[in-house]
């Protein structure tokens, strides 16, 4: 893989002047970033629209896969969520809640993708799906490559160099220029960052 490269409310009550916990006003904000297994997540400041993916494979024989990307909108601290498989945005579409948790955010499913009950359960109240946040990054938007490559260029139009992505490989969005996206890809040992081209991706929002 020598080429590859695999986020006081003072409240005065009358006559006590009172203050209340600051702890009690507000619930922490969703953060971009990567999260713990395999989750990466994105927020828009600007829309609050999120995005993010989860892929999680598990080895042995036979092997089995977690994969799906998500989208919604938050409102009050939390976001419904519509999650489903990238390339096929309209089938196994499952509708959820994602949410803050202690440290990091909660994912909760009426019931689990295909491969999903033998990797990671989404669905078990019991065992909620839990993921601490391990970096905070600037991102807009995650993103899902479709193109069997997916070169880095340093810049737009510039001539690409030899570190590429796959297909299925998700990114985190920093900024998107005229058919081009500035993104990082979190691999296993470091993040790599470089321009994109936008047709190589997948739709951010089908």
């Amino acid at each position: 893989m020598a080429d590859r490269v695999k986020a006081s409310n003072g409240v005065i009550l009358a006559g006590a002047l009172a203050v209340l916990p600051a702890a009690a006003s507000a619930a922490p904000a969703l953060q971009s970033g990567v999260y713990d297994n395999t989750l990466l997540l994105a927020v828009d400041p600007a829309s609050g629209a999120v995005s993010g993916y989860f892929d999680m494979t598990q080895g042995g024989q036979p092997s089995f896969s977690c994969i799906f990307y998500l989208k919604g909108r938050i409102a009050g601290g939390s976001a419904a969520i519509d999650t489903y498989f990238p390339g096929d945005p309209n089938s196994d579409r499952i509708t959820g809640r994602l949410a803050t948790s202690a440290g990091g955010v909660r994912i909760t499913l009426p019931t689990e993708h295909g491969g999903c009950a033998n990797v990671w359960h989404f669905a078990d109240a019991e065992n909620p799906a839990d993921f601490a946040l391990q970096a905070a990054r600037p991102w807009t938007q995650v993103r899902v490559v479709k193109a069997a490559k997916a070169y880095f260029f340093p810049a737009p139009g510039a001539a690409h160099g030899r570190a590429y992505l796959v297909r299925g490989d998700g990114v985190g969005v920093r900024a998107v220029q005229a058919g081009w996206v500035q993104a990082d890809f979190p691999g296993e040992t470091r993040t790599s960052s470089g321009w994109l081209r936008e047709s190589d991706l997948y739709l951010s929002a089908p």
